[in-house]
């Protein structure tokens, strides 16, 4: 009744761990951008037609070209679509570190580096 090949392991743990990582931070960054577009209000450039040039303009003169591309990232940063971007791509990440730590327990404890036949001399 009790197979050894049906208990829980810490892989198969760990591989369960980061599918509901994967899945559920795909699903968040889903619902955190259709919350936020559609959400989102009329920006400054929309209520006064021109803002965003002249304020770059003046950026540019005062601080130079560099913290004009700054501060264009960060407007970038503040969009739906590019925050849901970065939760789906931490949620990817955490789940193939999960799936490759997993990966390395069920490894053979000889299947080590150094075993080849071009390290022995």
């Amino acid at each position: 009744m009790s197979d050894p090949s049906t208990r829980s392991t810490p892989a198969s743990r760990l591989r369960f761990i980061g599918s509901g990582v994967l899945v559920l931070g795909l699903t968040a960054a889903y619902l955190f951008y259709r919350l936020r577009s559609q959400s989102v209000g009329p920006t400054l450039d929309d209520l006064l037609p021109g803002y965003s040039e002249r304020r770059a303009r003046q950026t540019a003169i005062v601080m130079g070209g560099f913290v004009v591309s700054l501060l264009q990232g960060a407007d970038k940063l503040k969009e739906p679509f590019t925050q849901a971007l970065i939760i789906s791509g931490v949620a990817v990440v955490v789940a193939l570190c999960c799936f490759r730590v997993a990966w390395l327990m069920d490894r053979p404890a000889d299947d080590g580096p150094g075993t080849g036949s071009d390290t022995q001399a």
